[in-house]
């Protein structure tokens, strides 16, 4: 479904954080470290996102399973758009529950998943449980005194996303995490609190993208402004929007151009903001 753009935040800048990024196979494996007050532990976190698995492609993601699998994160993010169609989800999540993790894994639906309006939450819950995820449908999790509380959005695009369960943290001194899986969500949220870490994917990064005019459709209203990579809000509250690491579309468009598919590792480290 095309999404014309619309919209432009001036609450949210692009930055461009120091980050190490790593050729795997078809993919690039981001690494960025950041510390931030609210962090009482260090925890590793990995973010990937927008899988479209189609059933036919376990060779070409073993790469992604081994980096994974050889160095585990703290806690493993997927942000939604788990399959290309419903019948290829079984598969999907048996690819992801290969996917270790020391401390936990969450998910959230993508619009792929809430267009689905016959199946409901638990049935999403359920099932994400089956395989080792914990499925966060307008939810948080509280992992621990010393651990991030997770919030999960449920999809801007078909679903029914409500904040509230974030919003009554903004006062707990405490490290949120919220996962959603299209970032304008976030962005039409301006200045309220959403945590002080936004993951998202969705976009695709654009998935083409032509030299000099980069990527030239992004499924979001405010365009290529929450294309990919790191923003900033006025308030220091970041967000980071993946490319993902699947494809969508048919035929001869269902690929990428200038545009890798990616996955994201982030190391939080107690301190004052600063990336390093």
């Amino acid at each position: 479904m095309y999404v014309p753009p619309r919209k432009n935040s001036p609450f949210w800048q692009p930055v461009f954080p120091p980050e190490q990024v790593i050729p795997r196979g078809d993919f690039l494996e981001r690494r960025v470290t950041l510390s931030l007050p609210e962090v009482q532990k260090p925890c590793s976190l990995l973010l990937l996102s927008d899988l479209h698995w189609a059933g036919n492609q376990p060779e070409r993601y073993q790469v992604l399973s081994e980096c994974v699998q050889n160095e585990p994160p703290d806690w493993l993010l997927f942000g939604g758009d788990l399959y290309s169609f419903l019948e290829n989800a079984s598969s999907a999540w048996s690819w992801l529950a290969g996917l270790p993790a020391r401390c936990g894994k969450i998910a959230v639906r993508g619009n792929r998943e809430s267009i689905v309006d016959w199946l409901d939450h638990d049935f999403w819950r359920r099932s994400y449980q089956q395989y080792g995820f914990r499925c966060l449908i307008n939810e948080c999790w509280d992992t621990g005194n010393e651990g991030p509380v997770f919030f999960g959005l449920d999809d801007f695009r078909f679903g029914k996303p409500d904040w509230r369960p974030c919003r009554s943290l903004s006062n707990s001194k405490r490290l949120v995490i919220t996962l959603s899986h299209n970032p304008d969500a976030v962005a039409e949220e301006k200045e309220n609190f959403v945590g002080q870490l936004c993951f998202s994917g969705h976009t695709h990064g654009g998935q083409i993208r032509l030299p000099l005019l980069g990527a030239l459709y992004t499924s979001s209203i405010y365009g290529a402004q929450f294309v990919s990579g790191w923003r900033q809000r006025n308030d220091q509250t970041l967000s980071h929007i993946s490319a993902g690491v699947g494809e969508s579309g048919f035929g001869f468009f269902r690929r990428r151009y200038r545009c890798p598919a990616e996955f994201t590792r982030i190391q939080l480290l107690p301190g004052k903001f600063q990336f390093f």
